[in-house]
Order: C-alpha cells, then sequence, then structure tokens
C-alpha cells in the first residue's frame, strides 16, 4: 500500500515524540509516570502510553514495578556508550571553554538542545572571589535567556509554538514576553549567530552566547559566558562576541559545520589549535 502524505507526516511526528519522550526522561530526577509525562510534553495521556508500550518492547524504557512508572532502558545505555565513542560534545568544548573564560575573565557555559530548550551541561567557572555561574542541569528561561531564545531559533517550529503558546513568565522589567518580538529576535538569531539577554532572567546579569552549528544549519549545542552586565555589556563588547563566536565557529568546523564560514566568522588567533581535529 502506497504511503500517503498524511501517513508520512503522521509518521515523522511520531518518530518526534518517541525522541522529546526520551530526552524528558533523560533530564528527570527519578522515573516517571505517563501523567507527569503527558503534562511535560504538551501530549494526551493516551498518547504518551502508546508510546511507552512501544519504547518498552524494544528495551528503551524500562518500568518499575511497584510504582508503574518509566525510566530509560538498558538498550540506550548500550547505545549510548557507542555514541560516546564517536561524538562527545562535552570533551570537544572542554578546552574551549577553559579557553574562553580565560580570555574573558568570565563563566563559560556550554547548554544542549533539548525539546526546544537549551540544558547547560558543562561550565567553566570564573576564578575570581565572586563568581556568577549556571550550574549543570539549568534550563534556561526558554523566552527570556540568550541559551533559551537561541534553542528556540532553531527547534522545530511545533516546539517553537508550544513554548511561546503559554503564559510567559515575568522575571524582570526587564524581561521579554511579547511573542510577536521573540519571534522576530529568533529571526535576528538564525541571521547574526548570537544572542544576549541582559537583565531579562535576573537584574544586573547578562549571558552572551552563540550557537554550535553542524552541517545543514542543525543546532546542536550553544557555547557562551555569563557574568554582571558591568563586565558582559549589552551591545555587545566586540572582544567578548568574536571570543564567543569563535569558539562556536571552532567547535561547528570540528563537527561539519558551515555556518560560520560562510558568514565570514573566523577563529579569531587567541583560540586556534584548540582541541582535535575530525
Amino acid at each position: 500500500m502506497a504511503v500517503g502524505a498524511s501517513d508520512a507526516e503522521g509518521t515523522l511526528d511520531s518518530v518526534a515524540l518517541v525522541a522529546r519522550i526520551l530526552d524528558e526522561l533523560a533530564v528527570a530526577p527519578a522515573a516517571m509516570g505517563v501523567t507527569e509525562l503527558a503534562r511535560a510534553l504538551g501530549e494526551s495521556k493516551a498518547r504518551i502510553h502508546r508510546n511507552l508500550y512501544s519504547l518498552k518492547r524494544f528495551g528503551l524504557v524500562d518500568q518499575e514495578h511497584a510504582t508503574e512508572k518509566y525510566r530509560l532502558g538498558w538498550k540506550l545505555f548500550q547505545l549510548g556508550e557507542r555514541a560516546a565513542l564517536q561524538f562527545d560534545l562535552r570533551e570537544l568544548a572542554a578546552p574551549y571553554l577553559k579557553r574562553l573564560r580565560e580570555l574573558t575573565g568570565q563563566t563559560a557555559l556550554l547548554s544542549v538542545p533539548l525539546n526546544g530548550e537549551a540544558l547547560v551541561i558543562a561550565a567553566a567557572d570564573n576564578e575570581a572571589n565572586v563568581s556568577i555561574t549556571v550550574k549543570p542541569g539549568n534550563r534556561p528561561a526558554p523566552h527570556c535567556s540568550a541559551q533559551g531564545r537561541i534553542a528556540l531559533a532553531f527547534a522545530a517550529p511545533a516546539q517553537c509554538e508550544r513554548l511561546l503558546g503559554c503564559k510567559l513568565a515575568v522575571l524582570t522589567p526587564q524581561t521579554m514576553t511579547d511573542p510577536v518580538k521573540i519571534r522576530q529576535r529568533l529571526e535576528l538569531i538564525r541571521k547574526r549567530l548570537y544572542e544576549q539577554a541582559p537583565n531579562e532572567s535576573m537584574t544586573g546579569i547578562n549571558v552572551l552566547a552563540a550557537p554550535v552549528l553542524r552541517d545543514g544549519g542543525e543546532m546542536v549545542g550553544i557555547i557562551g559566558i555569563v557574568g554582571s552586565t558591568q563586565q558582559i555589556p549589552a551591545g555587545p563588547d566586540a572582544m567578548q562576541l568574536e571570543l564567543v563566536q569563535g569558539c562556536a565557529a571552532a567547535l561547528s568546523e570540528m563537527i561539519g559545520g558551515t555556518a560560520y564560514a560562510e558568514r565570514g566568522i573566523a577563529v579569531p588567533t587567541p583560540l586556534a589549535g584548540l582541541g582535535r581535529t575530525r
């Protein structure tokens, strides 16, 4: 039987939901129930249950007997070990985070996209007596943080609509909450390949960040710096922007990305020679 457009779209949609379920279970502090997952992903309980049943059959999730809640399965552990041998963004980014901290004097952060949001996975903390940092595991607000808006800018349209379609929290007087203005900002991010959010998540704090892009423009990470608005001014500072984008450009090149090179954004001399070649 020939597969129609609606069938093809449904299949792709199912694959996307499976990926979102696994992503959510991966960052959960404990096993999750059907209701919890449905609420977190904005899906019906029936649809989440059907997908969990299939994932369990293939060993991709396990179900606890006592609570009937779900966690990642043994097969994902095997797959993860294999994937780690081939690609580890933390390992690739580690020398760039350290150099970024050294050259800017600020805490350097690495995040990855997760269901349209940003998840911090590594940080090289500022070594000064007073340090501003973001701990790994933190999810910056999608609408009013530099990492969050970058993640939104490269997210699937459905993910973006889900995250912008709810009431957006006002965290400071400068928090951006107008969906129209946010969408305009996302378009700008895709063009200029960086973002900042001074005073939006917390008064007096700013983050300057840039996306790490692989071949085809797919975003795999976000690298940036966090500090006070006195140290990371709005504007942004030309030297800080060059270094942040330079790190993102170097990491992108290492995984086959050409977006920075196409825009004439080169890796600056202080960052040359870091990391490993592929």
